[in-house]
């Protein structure tokens, strides 16, 4: 079924490579099968780059408020502009409705739950999401705290009351007919609010051709080739590779490399020369990503033990690539990796998460048919859930479903 779809996004730039970049993607490909009428507000210095990149979409672009350039990362986290937003959309929202026919409106970014909607009651089925946020660190893990900045900490501490007694974010997830959660840990933190149904679709998706067998069609004579991709903060947990590495003991020789800048890249190099392994370690800083992918091509796993981790792009890059994962039993990646195509260690404490980790790497050193196993069952993973033409399949569900819902 064709529907005619208000999409309501608070950015959208297809040469952004964050939320407004992953909205762009969502305006994109639901273009495909839907009738777009795309609502999208952009920052001052990028307004108008809706209209021009969506030129066959009906089109309504707003502007984002203007900050000081040094408060430009404080925009980017807390969207004070949002709240001036949320009023003025409403009144507007009320008016087009009734201007314009819609089967649906899907309010899909902010990605972050913590934003009302201003599509409540307006007579037509509404779908949120796909939202996240709200993970926290594990609180027995010492080796990654003190991470974030001071804005994301305030937001982190508050969740608990706005859930509680924020009567615009009850009311907005009251009036939501389902509302998509980007994993399983999502329906948890929600768990108190007044939501109807719900589905778990992550934000990320594949586009065709992205899934790619590059499996080694021989064993690997050199090396055992581990990979991390990301930014290195703490929460990544690079960090926990590095000592994990330490660990195993094994006859064939083990490298590995780890892509990525961040703020505690120093301390993970001094803790490579600290442990000896500055001879198994490659450091290769930021990399572009026609580079990157030559990576994800030569690796035998993937391993990105982040603690912290709403979804985890990364992850799907490793198992489009046919790379068999070794990660944490939180948050994100512990949704998009099953059984079938990875490890996962549960984060009780550093040493528990350590020693998982150093065992999960020595069975698939010792173990080839383990990878060989796990590297095709992450490509069809990857297919099959997170493969746009089986998201799109998925989404036009949930919005018969809504549309289903709303009439009862």
């Amino acid at each position: 079924m064709r529907y005619k779809v208000l999409l309501i996004t608070w950015a959208c730039d297809l040469d952004d490579i964050s939320e407004p970049g992953v909205s762009a993607i969502w305006a994109r490909e639901l273009a495909r099968v839907h009738d777009i009428t795309l609502f999208s507000v952009s920052k001052p210095e990028r307004y108008g780059c809706v209209q021009e990149q969506f030129p066959s979409l009906t089109v309504i672009e707003w502007k984002d408020i203007r900050v000081p350039k040094a408060l430009e990362r404080f925009r980017a986290i807390a969207k004070p502009g949002y709240f001036i937003y949320y009023f003025k959309a409403r009144f507007f929202l009320k008016k087009l409705v009734t201007e314009r026919e819609f089967d649906i409106i899907h309010h899909l970014s902010p990605f972050s739950w913590r934003y009302p909607t201003p599509a409540v009651k307006l007579g037509i089925p509404l779908v949120r999401g796909p939202v996240a946020g709200g993970l926290k660190t594990p609180r027995n893990l010492s080796l990654a705290k003190r991470d974030s900045s001071f804005i994301s900490r305030i937001f982190r501490n508050t969740d608990d009351l706005r859930i509680r007694y924020d009567a615009f974010l009850k009311a907005s997830f009251f009036s939501t007919d389902i509302c998509i959660f980007a994993a399983p840990y999502v329906a948890k933190i929600l768990e108190k609010l007044p939501i109807k149904k719900s589905a778990i679709e992550i934000e990320l998706g594949l586009a065709d051709g992205k899934v790619r067998d590059n499996r080694k069609k021989r064993p690997y004579l050199g090396a055992f080739r581990l990979l991390f991709v990301g930014r290195i903060t703490k929460t990544k947990g690079l960090q926990y590779a590095i000592r994990a590495l330490e660990r195993v003991k094994t006859t064939r020789e083990i490298e590995l490399v780890a892509i990525g800048d961040g703020d505690n890249l120093e301390s993970c190099r001094q803790l490579a020369r600290d442990l000896g392994l500055e001879e198994k370690i490659v450091f290769m800083g930021w990399q572009p990503n026609p580079r990157v992918l030559e990576e994800y091509d030569v690796a035998d796993v993937f391993i990105f033990p982040s603690v912290r981790e709403p979804t985890g792009g990364v992850l799907l890059e490793a198992i489009s690539h046919g790379l068999p994962v070794i990660t944490c039993a939180h948050g994100g990646p512990d949704y998009i990796i099953d059984d079938s195509c990875g490890i996962k260690v549960d984060a009780k404490n550093d040493e528990y998460l350590i020693e998982g980790l150093g065992c999960a790497i020595k069975q698939f050193v010792e173990n080839p048919q383990l990878r060989i196993d796990m590297s095709r069952n992450a490509l069809e993973r990857a297919q099959e859930a997170f493969n746009w033409e089986s998201k799109l399949k998925r989404l036009n569900e949930i919005y018969d479903e809504a549309r289903r819902s709303h009439n009862i």
